[in-house]
């Protein structure tokens, strides 16, 4: 009961916190019979909240040990259906308890559940695959022997792609892989345990490559997003949303590739395109433009359309600004006087906009209902969160308006430097196509 309350009250959250959410592959996912979901780490406990909320079966956690060491917490945990593990390095004194912990989700599996494990082990916010751990594929192949490899146990590998989990109203791209069928590593297991573990496990790893954007060094993905943003603009042309952001994603994979082998290759014209670009992006820094509006083919200003609907939405974002607003400052003041490791800002970021949403919704509806009328508290009361959604576009829009305006009247008054700025962004397309030929012909090469 608690979980399904707890996954509803998350899933509006979530959907507020990013701007959007794009799942491929829910295809992959079988209605029925039991199922492994594993995915990367990237963002503590954000990751898992993500992924029930959007996932359509009930899902039982793997989680550290450690935090179920208090009487309330280990409650609270369990009704979440977070499933306690120990780890060797860190409780070397509750290791023994791991076989009933293996035990148990051998018993969830055939009873027809779903299990998600995070089994890079631990969480950290970079574009990387850390060493994926063996635990995985010893619950799935124990579990498996178990009931004579007729289980039909899959394993669902799943990449999360944030744009940046600790940004208020970023993108996140989840995308679900093929199943491993577990049965397949029957003769293996037989044959040697050990061995049919190490495979499954390298299979899980190579999935999972698959499934992410995989960036090896902090350079080398510092440089990846500057030239992402030059591409951004021209798939922001596209309509289609789904589309979108399964083009970013690949484009981002092949960007890395092709930028890896250009610094490893023509290390010198590389740092000189890099010295360009990061001079190019300071220039539209002090403009106050982005890339987008410089390089977008279709960007048009629609004075009186946009202004109509500045005029007409005004009450609808008042109402929702006024009554979120408290809420929104308070949750952004908690989570920034907390200190906490970089990959559970986002997650603490979601925790206290939950609680302080709820409790502020409640005390307003509450007010309304004594001091006006009940029926007035109800429509009060799921007002609230669309109004406060439309707020934020409103507010984005009524920014990215004042940004064309000023793009207009630079190009009316100093045309000159915005047709200098388009030829400086033209010249880094270039070189960026010269170092994408020249890492496709050494792919060719290679064949």
């Amino acid at each position: 009961m608690l979980y399904h309350v707890f996954k509803w009250l998350f899933y509006l959250t979530i959907r507020g916190y990013f701007r959007s959410i794009y799942i491929k592959g829910s295809d992959q996912i079988p209605g029925s019979g039991p199922v492994m979901f594993v995915a990367n780490h990237n963002s503590a406990f954000m990751d898992p909240i993500l992924l029930a909320v959007h996932l359509r079966r009930p899902l039982y956690f793997l989680a550290r040990g450690e935090s179920f060491k208090y009487g309330l917490t280990s409650w609270i945990f369990n009704r979440f259906h977070m499933i306690p593990i120990y780890r060797p390095e860190i409780t070397p004194d509750k290791v023994y308890k791991n076989e009933a912990v293996f035990q148990s989700c051998f018993n969830h599996l055939r009873a027809e559940k779903s299990i998600m494990i995070f089994p890079e082990g631990v969480s950290k916010t970079e574009r990387r695959l850390r060493k994926i751990k063996t635990g995985a594929a010893r619950i799935a192949l124990g579990a498996e022997s178990q009931n004579g490899f007729q289980l039909n146990l899959k394993i669902i590998p799943i990449g999360i792609n944030y744009s940046n989990p600790h940004y208020f109203r970023s993108h996140v791209f989840i995308n679900i892989g093929a199943p491993i069928q577990v049965s397949d590593f029957e003769a293996v297991y037989h044959e040697n345990e050990k061995q049919a573990v190490l495979q499954l496990t390298g299979q899980i790893k190579k999935r999972l490559e698959d499934l992410v954007v995989i960036v090896k060094n902090e350079r080398l993905d510092a440089l990846t997003r500057q030239i992402e943003l030059l591409y951004d603009s021209q798939l922001s042309d596209r309509k289609e949303t789904d589309d979108k952001a399964v083009q970013k994603f690949l484009v981002s994979r092949e960007i890395v590739k092709a930028v890896a082998y250009n610094l490893k290759t023509r290390p010198r014209e590389t740092l000189a395109f890099e010295i360009k670009l990061n001079a190019y992006l300071k220039s539209l820094e002090r403009l106050k433009l982005r890339d987008k509006t410089i390089g977008s083919m279709k960007m048009r200003l629609r004075f009186w359309s946009d202004l109509l609907y500045f005029i007409l939405g005004f009450p609808v974002f008042l109402f929702g600004y006024v009554f979120n607003i408290v809420p929104y400052k308070v949750s952004e003041i908690l989570s920034r006087r907390i200190t906490v490791r970089k990959d559970f800002v986002g997650s603490m970021k979601i925790a206290f906009g939950m609680f302080v949403f709820l409790v502020f919704y409640c005390i307003e509806t509450v007010l309304i209902a004594v001091y006006i009328h009940t029926i007035y508290a109800l429509v009060f009361l799921f007002m609230l969160y669309p109004t406060g959604l439309f707020t934020l576009n409103y507010i984005k829009s009524f920014y990215l308006y004042k940004e064309k305006i000023r793009y207009y009247q630079l190009n009316l008054n100093h045309n000159k430097l915005i047709e200098k700025l388009k030829r400086k962004r033209r010249e880094l397309l270039y070189e960026l196509e010269i170092g994408n030929t020249l890492y496709a012909q050494s792919l060719k090469e290679k064949l």
